[in-house]
């Protein structure tokens, strides 16, 4: 788990900012503490700006998001780019309108939570979708756009095959050489942060194979063109795993009319949820491992795991790299997976995409972690659903708010050892001062900041059964509400994970009792995730329930594969 910190100083000899990562507690593999720590440049005196927040980048401060991940695959539609004509210092944080001193923000090309079926990479380009189709988008292209748009985070480009597995040994070497290449490309004399996809596939030989390719010593024409790293992983700030093509199956082909194909991708995907570990869990599309394998960079057959697990795929990936650098994992699917990760593997960083997309499926997310005593089981005597399916007709009378586990703002009293819940939805407050949505509003009206003598007071929270009734009115406030919420009780959650690993002095009793209450979350709390399901069934029920046109013919659709599945499940 990393605590994040921005601070803005003095100019560090360029116009990008200096990222340090500090280890206070962990080993290689294991749940691990640590600070990430970004350094402005500035011309001005120093001055310190600082957010404390816990993983994956939220705070329950009003800041709220600290850190946003930008695709900039969605403005290929124009040649050149609409952000590339921004000027002045920090393009893509004016842009888009995010405050340099409450906000990091990082460039990725593709989308990571985005597992379609792609056309293939070449060996000068990768592939990446936008509104108007597939762009080829070359080496040269994205290092230009990144010095362009100077984010504080960017992301190398990975030759990450989106096809069904296995994959020939061939196209694994592909992989791993084309993603280092293109690595030592955006590496060339900077001073970015540059974090790398970890290649290798489903293959736990290639991704020793990549991860021992950045440790090697460069030489010759290699080492000249990124002098003075002696090796790549000098150049590197951090280590990043996308899960989506390990998480789900190949979605079907979608059509020009589909727009649902992430639904349908993230529907497919909980077969990581139901295993009591990492290390019992084989990554699907596997077992047809191929059974020779003559390139250099993989290890023979024997040494191949036809089926390896996620824990196995991620361990290849680090143990030949230093323990001194972040982990950020993106794509995971339920918190249980979360703390899977955190005791096994010793992730420090996560992305909250699973927590947005059960809001867009109207669920409102209801766990706490640790499990306080007395919440052990539900009234029914099941393990507990790890949210509200707020499609379901039963909460249409629901007049409480959307969690259980925490308290809504204007029910704490001194006496209350329930936490509560921050979000806008469970805790909303009257502002004393003017909303500021970007830096721009804060501008505009910085005579009227708050002086501190008004105190803000919790009004009643957003009720279940109200925000029942926006969902099924195709209102756009219901998913602002939930993701806020959702986002505040994902925060929550690594919260609990800080203070126990931070709570004990001796860092092996630490780890015991996290391991321990992993243990009984997962006793608590349904890992099958079952309530996605059926919310995602009312979700749709309601999106076509109105629909003409192109909604009408997908509601057909829809309706004859759920007549097939149901068939075939007879």
């Amino acid at each position: 788990m990393a605590q994040i910190r921005l601070e803005s100083g003095q100019r560090i000899g360029s116009h990008f900012p200096k990222l340090t990562f500090i280890l206070d507690r962990g080993k290689q593999f294991g749940p691990r503490v640590g600070r990430l720590c970004l350094t402005r440049p500035s011309d001005s005196s120093p001055s310190n700006h600082v957010i404390d927040i816990r993983t994956p980048n939220f705070s329950s401060e009003p800041n709220g998001i600290s850190w946003i991940n930008v695709p900039f695959e969605s403005f290929l539609e124009q040649t050149p780019p609409v952000p590339t004509y921004q000027t002045g210092s920090q393009p893509l944080h004016n842009f888009l309108g995010f405050d340099t001193s409450k906000h990091i923000v990082s460039l990725s090309l593709r989308d990571p939570l985005d597992a379609r079926e792609m056309p293939p990479n070449g060996n000068s380009h990768v592939s990446a979708t936008c509104m108007r189709g597939v762009r080829k988008v070359t080496i040269a292209d994205w290092r230009s756009y990144v010095l362009t748009m100077q984010p504080d985070i960017a992301f190398a480009l990975s030759d990450t095959p989106f096809t069904a597995a296995p994959h020939s040994q061939k196209r694994l070497t592909k992989s791993i050489e084309r993603s280092a290449a293109w690595l030592a490309d955006l590496l060339l004399p900077t001073t970015l942060n540059v974090f790398v996809h970890m290649a290798g596939g489903t293959s736990t030989s290639a991704r020793r194979a990549f991860s021992h390719s950045l440790m090697e010593t460069l030489h010759g024409l290699e080492a000249n063109a990124v002098k003075p790293l002696l090796c790549l992983d000098e150049g590197v700030a951090g280590y990043a795993f996308d899960l989506a093509a390990l998480h789900v199956r190949p979605a079907p082909p979608s059509t020009p009319d589909d727009r649902d194909g992430g639904m349908e991708i993230a529907e497919n995907s909980l077969s990581l949820q139901n295993s009591e570990s990492l290390t019992q869990t084989p990554t699907p599309n596997t077992a047809r491992t191929p059974t020779s394998l003559s390139s250099s960079m993989i290890e023979p057959l024997s040494f191949l795991s036809l089926a390896p697990t996620l824990d196995e795929l991620l361990r290849a990936s680090l143990d030949p790299l230093p323990i001194t650098k972040p982990r950020l994992v993106t794509d995971v699917r339920s918190p249980h997976e979360i703390l899977r990760l955190i005791r096994d593997i010793g992730v420090d960083i996560f992305d909250a995409g699973w927590a947005v997309k059960a809001a867009d499926i109207g669920v409102a997310l209801d766990f706490i972690f640790p499990v306080p005593s007395g919440h052990d089981i539900s009234p029914d005597h099941r393990k507990r659903d790890i949210g509200h399916n707020l499609y379901d007709a039963k909460y249409a009378h629901d007049f409480v708010s959307l969690s259980d586990a925490f308290l809504a703002g204007h029910k704490k009293t001194s006496s209350s050892k329930t936490p509560v819940c921050p979000c806008a939805a469970c805790s909303p407050v009257a502002p004393t001062s003017p909303i500021h949505h970007s830096k721009v509003d804060a501008e505009s009206h910085q005579a009227h900041s708050n002086d501190g003598t008004s105190r803000e007071q919790f009004l009643p929270p957003f009720t279940r059964a109200y925000l029942h009734h926006l969902l099924h009115t195709h209102e756009m406030s219901a998913h602002t509400l939930l993701v806020v919420h959702n986002v505040a009780v994902l925060d929550a959650l690594l919260t609990g994970v800080r203070t126990i690993l931070s709570g004990h002095i001796d860092e092996h009793e630490a780890a015991a009792i996290f391991a321990r209450e992993v243990e009984r979350f997962e006793e608590v709390y349904d890992g099958a995730m079952s309530v996605f399901h059926t919310a995602r069934d009312n979700w749709k029920d309601v999106k076509y329930a109105r629909g003409k046109g192109r909604l009408a013919r997908e509601a057909q659709k829809d309706k004859d594969v759920r007549s097939v599945h149901s068939t075939e499940v007879k």
